[in-house]
């Protein structure tokens, strides 16, 4: 089922607006800042939804240093996290590290982000060439630094159970399909979404908010 489609009829637009920005995109690891993405509010029966998939997720145990945390609890000095196809989470003490161990944890994903660096040469500048191809990324910074989180596997990701709670400023789609949704839980209120499209990325500075403001720290929940 579409990602629209599981939101609401209402949200059809979201689905619309993903499916606009992969048309006519070239694949790429290096990404270029997207247009502004589409942003809104949540039905209440959309909002039912999504808390249903929400009370599936579980705690997120990644190893890190030859131990086991868990990332609710603070990222003990990690500075790059990634969930691997099969659901494990692995951290690392920089982004560079992380990058260095990908064809460890993930050869399948590091072949193909291989493939795509190699496909896309004498492409010009772009907002970032940190996020592998295949997968959707946030960091902590606007500017793509800071801490960095990284999946490849679809479902909902609570970002209170990575430690990244209205602590996201960018995030970068670097797939095909599916996109992405951005969520922003608000009680009593109707839950704003950001629907970032795929290989582009976004500064969460730069987009605006649908009640006033922009989307920087405001990140609650992912889903792709």
């Amino acid at each position: 089922m579409g990602i629209g489609m599981r939101i609401s009829r209402s949200a059809v637009t979201v689905a619309a607006a993903l499916c606009a920005l992969a048309v006519g995109a070239a694949t790429a690891t290096a990404l270029p800042e997207g247009p502004a993405p589409e942003v809104g509010l949540l039905t209440p029966e959309a909002e039912t939804q999504l808390q249903e998939r929400l009370n599936q997720t579980k705690p997120v145990i990644a190893s890190y240093q030859g131990r086991d945390i868990n990332l609710a609890d603070g990222w003990q000095g990690a500075q790059a996290c990634t969930e691997v196809p099969d659901g494990k989470v692995y951290c690392y003490a920089t982004v560079e590290e992380a990058n260095r161990q990908l064809a460890k944890i993930a050869p399948a994903a590091a072949a193909a982000d291989r493939a795509a660096k190699s496909a896309q040469k004498g492409i010009g500048p772009t907002a970032s060439s940190d996020c592998v191809y295949g997968w959707v990324c946030l960091w902590e910074h606007s500017n793509y630094t800071g801490r960095r989180l990284q999946w490849s596997a679809a479902g909902t990701k609570k970002l209170g159970d990575w430690d990244f709670r209205d602590k996201a400023s960018s995030g970068c789609v670097n797939r095909n399909i599916g996109g992405a949704l951005v969520y922003d839980a608000r009680t009593a209120m109707p839950d704003p979404y950001m629907a970032l499209g795929n290989l582009y990325c976004y500064k969460f500075t730069d987009v605006g908010y649908p009640t006033g403001g922009n989307w920087n720290d405001k990140a609650d929940y992912i889903e792709m």
